[in-house]
């Protein structure tokens, strides 16, 4: 047939042939490229409050002759760049999508942004069981929960129990391994007027 198509790389020759029997010959050489680029996501990290907060960026060094598409698009900068800002909510997987313009070859690859933002529940343990200052009660013993750390406004200090002896409102931090924060307060009043003999 007058018509071909071809799928290899190689050198193609065609003999036309007339009808007085003469004949020509003409060539087409098909040459390949097709050799898929290597897509690099960039490595796995994690989201907390004092780690990462804002996110982080992933992905590889943008060069010429590649396009970028990212899935899902959700939390970064930009779905096209290289190497675009990773910021989500909750825990995702992006893929990446390299593609070679030069012969549309394509490689993928993934990288995973594990969020973890959970907030402690701070709380207070009244020890004395009471929030009032007496002649009797002088002080108030209190622990503060929820934390692995703690940070006590009114000089208080920042160990997780606490000693009160003035009427005030003490507000407790406590704060979580991944940096996160939550805080709680205790009101403590004074009755300390002596009767009158």
């Amino acid at each position: 047939n007058a018509g071909a198509t071809i799928s290899g790389a190689n050198t193609y020759t065609v003999t036309a042939t007339a009808a007085n029997g003469c004949t020509d010959t003409e060539s087409i050489t098909v040459t390949s490229n097709t050799t898929a680029p290597t897509a690099a996501a960039g490595s796995d990290f994690t989201k907390t409050c004092s780690s990462n907060a804002n996110g982080a960026a992933i992905g590889e060094s943008s060069a010429s002759g590649y396009t970028y598409s990212w899935s899902p698009s959700s939390g970064l900068s930009s779905s096209t760049a290289a190497n675009p800002t990773a910021n989500p909510s909750s825990t995702t997987t992006y893929t990446v999508t390299k593609t070679t313009t030069a012969n549309g070859c394509t490689d993928t690859d993934a990288v995973e942004v594990t969020v973890n933002t959970t907030a402690p529940t701070a709380g207070i343990t009244n020890n004395t069981g009471s929030t009032v200052l007496t002649c009797a009660t002088t002080s108030i013993s209190v622990t503060a929960t929820g934390g692995s750390s703690y940070s006590w406004d009114n000089s208080l200090g920042s160990n997780a129990g606490a000693t009160i002896s003035g009427a005030n409102t003490y507000t407790v931090t406590a704060t979580a391994a991944n940096g996160c924060t939550d805080t709680e307060s205790i009101t403590v009043t004074s009755n300390t007027t002596a009767p009158t003999a």
